[in-house]
């Protein structure tokens, strides 16, 4: 069986999806603590923040069109280093560095829905959000790229605005002194601000889903990087240029930069710019506790973590287990309430991971010298050995200034080492809880037909209806013809997409393995019969279409798989299918006979209504007895009749 990916993100996706998790955390929830930590030096600890990831996002950059299959730093890290020590370190930190992220996405939404809603206390509102995505990851929503886009787009729109309009309320005398708390105190904001940054990196996870991306994923990450430092420097400095920074500290305000918007245009400029807080947590929490997710789900499937962590719910067909502890990390992160130490205890691990990336690099530059690479880190060896030596300086930073926070990273850190020496060899003894095998394989006794003559395409999905479709879809084609069955996989999102393994869950569960075990026993006697195609995707409809532009058919045969409000709201592929589709669509809903003997067929006169009458002639043998009947109102016109008949 020949496998496809459904890759669906094009290069604006791909930079929302950097920018959606980037630009939330230091404007909407850590300005506050950054102006305590650094004073009006704020906006320069954020700047130099981002041009410390500059040479780990090239790095980044390198990777993807290295390993463009399936992407994320603790991929490139595992791959390079062949798993061991390394491959776990990296996965370890990057897991808990998205997972603790959120803790403070959801303290800031608490704070700006208490806003908008005094008598909601912000732990409540924070509280809830957690509880959201993780029973909407637990229920593997539909994809939901196009509202990233909207939201992305709308907080960038409201920051450019409150950018261009707080230039003119700026009163350049709050920045004397600059370095009010010294060098210090903005070199260690700029360590735990380097947190915010960690989105670039989000975008690789999805690799597999973009549309050429050893091209797309760079642009995107160099892209956004630059369109973010930009704005948080310029809304850090216009911010403290508005308002006093002393007046901006969170023993003064739970909302500074929604304060100086309300300085700029009253009430409303508040709730506005605390809408965009809203927007921006929410976005960047989903897409981290998806990657914290996926993260945990991959060293499960890497034998890093226990079993449970990739097991695949059933009903969900999401790995609830994966999700369940990620949430867990969220409310325990949250409970903390400390911004400042959880940003710092969150940097350490995605220093540590990063670091580990730059490594990959030099490693795979070693290992595939003759490697054909779309992009290739400028200055090499020296740009990679310089993000290695700013991630360095910065953990060092962070230990000069808030030991207690650094000692906690270090000290889980040290049990994921225990863990790894001492746990982890015991688990391989365990009994499994879910089978790593790979879907099996269609047969090569299935050879490719000649591209010329009728063909049909046919999507299989059910046991019950295989069969039917099968042969329906020979008698269609003729001898002349042929036949292309596809086999499409959903994918829900909390799952990397191209996973490499293709368990109950990826092959459809018993039902998908009787499709494909089918498949297998029809053999070299049906020769108008192509080799299936397998498309692994996050929209069925979607990669329905990629299929349908790439076996080019004549006609698309479907089976009906359901009716009712409950099939609406899922998603109502064949309704979809009959409007999207750019062939002709037929569906097949079984009945209770197994041979066809009668036929009626109802004729409106209409081209529809004559190319069913051509297409049953295809379909059914000689011996079959037809009906061919009309509907006319009363009143229909006598010569309207006569054509008909």
């Amino acid at each position: 069986m020949r496998r496809q990916l459904d890759r669906t993100l094009g290069l604006y996706s791909a930079i929302t999806i950097s920018v959606g998790t980037m630009i939330g955390s230091a404007i909407f929830v850590l300005a506050g603590t950054s102006y305590q930590v650094a004073g009006p030096s704020a906006s320069l600890s954020v700047f130099l923040a981002g041009l410390a990831a500059f040479p780990t996002a090239f790095s980044f950059c390198e990777l993807v069109t290295v390993i463009p299959r399936a992407g994320g730093g603790y991929a490139y890290a595992r791959e390079a280093a062949d798993g061991g020590i390394i491959g776990f370190i990296t996965g370890w930190g990057f897991w808990l560095a998205y997972a603790m992220s959120c803790g403070l996405f959801s303290l800031g939404f608490g704070t700006f829905l208490n806003y908008f809603f005094p008598f909601i206390p912000p732990m409540v509102g924070a509280y809830a959000l957690i509880f959201y995505v993780m029973a909407t990851n637990i229920k593997g929503v539909e994809n939901t790229g196009k509202l990233q886009n909207l939201i992305t787009t709308a907080v960038i729109g409201i920051l450019a605005v409150y950018m261009i309009y707080g230039a003119f309320f700026m009163d350049m005398s709050h920045q004397r002194p600059f370095f009010t708390e010294g060098m210090k105190g903005m070199l260690s904001a700029m360590g735990f601000l380097y947190i915010t940054y960690i989105g670039y990196g989000l975008v690789t996870t999805a690799s597999e889903e973009v549309v050429n991306p050893e091209k797309i994923i760079p642009r995107a990450i160099i892209f956004s990087l630059i369109l973010v430092t930009i704005i948080k420097s310029g809304v850090f400095l216009i911010g403290s240029s508005i308002i006093e920074w002393k007046e901006l500290l969170p023993s003064v305000t739970s909302t500074p930069l929604t304060d100086t918007a309300v300085v700029m245009a009253g009430r409303a400029g508040g709730y506005i710019f605390a809408f965009a807080g809203i927007l921006a947590t929410v976005s960047s929490i989903n897409t981290a506790m998806m990657a914290a997710a996926r993260t945990s789900f991959a060293m499960g499937r890497d034998n890093f973590l226990p079993r449970m962590f990739r097991r695949i719910n059933p009903k969900t067909q999401t790995p609830v287990f994966s999700v369940l502890v990620v949430a867990f990390i969220v409310v325990m992160t949250t409970a903390a309430r400390n911004l400042e130490n959880i940003s710092t205890v969150t940097s350490v691990f995605a220093l540590t991971g990063y670091s580990f990336v730059n490594v990959a690099v030099m490693i795979f530059r070693k290992k595939w010298p003759e490697e054909k690479r779309a992009y290739k880190v400028p200055l090499y060896p020296y740009m990679p050995l310089a993000g290695i030596a700013v991630n360095i300086f910065l953990v060092f930073q962070l230990m000069l200034t808030n030991i207690a926070a650094l000692s906690l990273a270090v000290a889980i850190s040290l049990a994921g080492i225990l863990y790894y020496y001492l746990i982890l060899p015991k688990l391989g003894t365990a009994p499994s809880v879910i089978s790593t095998e790979l879907v099996p394989a269609i047969q090569s006794k299935l050879k490719e037909i000649d591209k010329g003559g009728y063909k049909v395409m046919v999507p299989v999905a059910s046991p019950d209806t295989i069969h039917f479709l099968i042969d329906m879809g020979m008698n269609i084609c003729g001898p002349y013809g042929s036949v292309q069955p596809v086999h499409v996989v959903e994918v829900p999102e909390v799952i990397p997409m191209d996973s490499g393994y293709y368990d109950d869950f990826v092959s459809g569960g018993s039902r998908g393995k009787e499709v494909v075990e089918y498949l297998n026993r029809l053999g070299t006697d049906k020769n108008t019969l192509s080799d299936p195609l397998l498309m692994v995707s996050r929209r069925l409809n979607h990669a329905l279409t990629k299929a349908v532009e790439e076996v080019s058919p004549s006609l698309v045969l479907m089976g009906w798989h359901s009716s009712g409000i409950a099939y609406w709201m899922r998603g109502k592929s064949v309704h979809k299918a009959l409007m999207e589709l750019p062939v002709d669509t037929a569906i097949f809903k079984k009945g209770s006979k197994e041979s066809f003997k009668k036929v009626l067929c109802p004729y409106g006169g209409g081209m529809h209504s004559q190319e069913s009458i051509k297409l049953a002639k295809r379909i059914f043998s000689e011996d079959t007895y037809f009906t061919l009947f009309h509907i006319a109102e009363p009143g229909t016109p006598q010569q309207y009749k006569e054509k008909i008949e």
